[in-house]
């Protein structure tokens, strides 16, 4: 009863906007693909066009859909390279783009991430938010979770959290 779940019907931005509609909604939860397209120095997460192909969306682009949503706090991008921004402008990612759109939080991959450790931080992450922990806290418990269940790489590193919120409270 702490969370109440609706599946998002499609794969177009088409149908995020009618979801986005449909709210009010307080978080997000994008599990795809992503990218960091240094052509036009920003991120990209893919959804579907009309013919059911990859179409790639521009973070601005995103940002602009979920912007006037404002009882949107959280959008998690559990996807690769969501949190990846050029060496030249450091709020190129799509998730630095979302937050300086006005959404308060937004949990994202930096790196490429496997489907193991994505979901290891999904699990424990949900546990600890609907726990009563703080968005911050919670990132940091799954973030060692993915640690202590992998195979000594730095991919307890790839998850980051960028946020508003100074005592973690959304």
């Amino acid at each position: 009863g702490v969370l109440e779940l609706h599946w998002v019907e499609g794969q177009t931005w088409q149908h995020l906007q009618d979801a986005l509609r449909q709210g009010p909604w307080h978080l997000f939860y994008f599990s795809g693909h992503g990218d960091y397209n240094p052509w036009i120095q920003e991120g990209e997460v893919a959804f579907a066009d009309a013919h059911g192909l990859s179409a790639m969306l521009r973070a601005s682009k995103l940002a602009r859909l979920m912007a006037d949503h404002d009882v949107l706090r959280l959008v998690i991008l559990n996807a690769c390279e969501g949190g990846r921004g050029s060496q030249q402008d450091i709020f190129s990612s799509t998730a630095a783009i979302l937050v300086g759109q006005g959404v308060p939080a937004v949990l994202a991959m930096q790196y490429e991430i496997t489907d193991q450790a994505a979901v290891t931080f999904a699990e424990v992450f949900f546990k600890a938010l609907t726990g009563g922990w703080p968005v911050d806290a919670a990132a940091t418990d799954a973030r060692k979770a993915i640690y202590l269940a992998g195979n000594n790489t730095f991919e307890w590193g790839t998850p980051v959290l960028y946020m508003h919120a100074p005592d973690g409270l959304l």
